[in-house]
């Protein structure tokens, strides 16, 4: 009983890159988009009473190989996800009530669920466990082939920075994803909307969000058979309670090259300012792609601007062709780093800080760090933040006497 998916042929090089959408409603809609041919895809599926089983996933791209590259992570040997009916979400969504509904996008919309939390049965609405359910609108443009993915790599990845999938629903022509809910939303949320009831994220807050997606994404590429994730952004950056971060939306990933090779070739999609600018000229895809839009997200969170703004002046819309020259100067930095953080940090962390988002938005993907080295380089300015903590709790506990007063 399973799932088999056959890998699908190489699809030459063409652009599908949205620009980000600039919005103010409570959802948050994609911003990408995604092709909509499913002819390479070969599919066969062996159905039971108790309906399809995903018992046994391969990539579409082939297969994940399986030792454990990281020890707080693991890729399982095959998905361990359960399969629900329609019928269970529907009661687990209260009929998909307006009132139930989180955000809406691309692949279509994602509503809240309620399941016991040892059966993962439906639970009354306000009891058992809280669930996020994303429903496929059957005339999306980026279907099938973005839920396939997920199932793929979300259903047999585990880490404690990836959004964790708990199944599936495919029942005649109703797809659906459930995924454990993180209530405090994503990066973009917190970095971009102006609501009262959301407090500016602190420098230390910031840090800890950059360092958990840095692990995130280091994991997905510590593999033998590294998974470019080819979509990282603000909003696919989600918060647990204690502002964990958790990478989401796995539609998107690629396995990375193999025999050899540097790259692979694919069609161009994900979000204008955050592709990296190789991938959005030859369609040739990195590992070291991803690393840049980590710069992107990295400068996000420094400067507390979007990657792209039409609102702001001319030459400056763009973040990254904005801001990059002024990375390297310490008096120029301090004109662009967010006015809601000031006096947080120290101006060597930010430097700092400022010096690696440089390093990974290299134009060449070659002199860009690996993930690893990004993790690295965050733990280390997380460090100089501690000491510099210490530093002022220990002159505030010194005596008068301890002083040194000059008159």
């Amino acid at each position: 009983m399973g799932l088999c998916f056959s890998s699908s042929s190489s699809t030459p090089h063409s652009s599908s890159l949205n620009r980000p959408q600039q919005y103010s409603g409570k959802s948050s809609p994609s911003t990408r988009s995604a092709s909509t041919d499913t002819k390479n895809v070969g599919f066969s599926a062996t159905t039971s009473s108790a309906g399809k089983s995903c018992g046994s996933i391969n990539s579409s791209q082939g297969s994940l190989p399986l030792p454990l590259p990281s020890p707080d992570g693991q890729i399982l040997e095959r998905p361990n996800l359960k399969v629900f009916s329609f019928g269970d979400l529907k009661s687990a969504t209260k009929s998909f009530k307006s009132d139930t509904l989180l955000g809406e996008g691309g692949f279509g919309r994602v509503y809240k669920g309620w399941l016991d939390e040892k059966t993962l049965s439906p639970a009354k609405a306000g009891s058992g466990m809280v669930v996020a359910i994303k429903k496929l609108n059957p005339e999306s443009t980026q279907g099938f082939q973005e839920w396939q993915s997920e199932v793929n790599f979300l259903g047999r990845l585990s880490h404690p920075n990836l959004v964790k999938l708990l199944g599936y629903c495919w029942d005649d022509d109703e797809l659906l994803l459930v995924y454990e809910f993180l209530p405090k939303g994503s990066l973009e949320n917190h970095l971009f909307r102006r609501n009262p009831n959301i407090e500016p994220l602190s420098w230390n807050t910031r840090l800890k969000i950059a360092i958990g997606a840095a692990r995130g994404l280091a994991f997905l590429h510590a593999s033998e058979k590294q998974v470019i994730y080819r979509d990282f952004k603000a909003s696919n950056i989600l918060l647990d309670l204690n502002f964990n971060a958790k990478i989401s939306d796995f539609g998107l990933a690629k396995l990375g090259p193999s025999g050899g090779q540097s790259h692979v070739t694919t069609r161009v999609m994900g979000t204008y300012g955050y592709a990296a600018p190789e991938y959005i000229a030859t369609g040739h895809l990195y590992v070291k792609s991803d690393v840049y839009g980590f710069g992107v997200v990295l400068l996000e969170i420094l400067t507390g601007m979007r990657a792209l703004d039409t609102k702001r002046p001319t030459g400056q819309q763009n973040l990254v062709e904005w801001t990059k020259p002024l990375l390297s100067s310490k008096k120029k930095l301090k004109t662009i780093m967010d006015a809601k953080i000031v006096g947080q940090y120290s101006p060597k962390a930010a430097f700092q800080a400022a010096q690696l988002t440089v390093k990974c938005l290299e134009h060449d993907p070659k002199q860009r760090p690996s993930m690893k080295e990004v993790l690295e380089g965050m733990e280390a300015i997380e460090a100089i933040h501690e000491k510099s903590k210490e530093s002022k709790t220990r002159n505030s506990y010194q005596s008068p006497r301890q002083r040194v007063v000059r008159v």
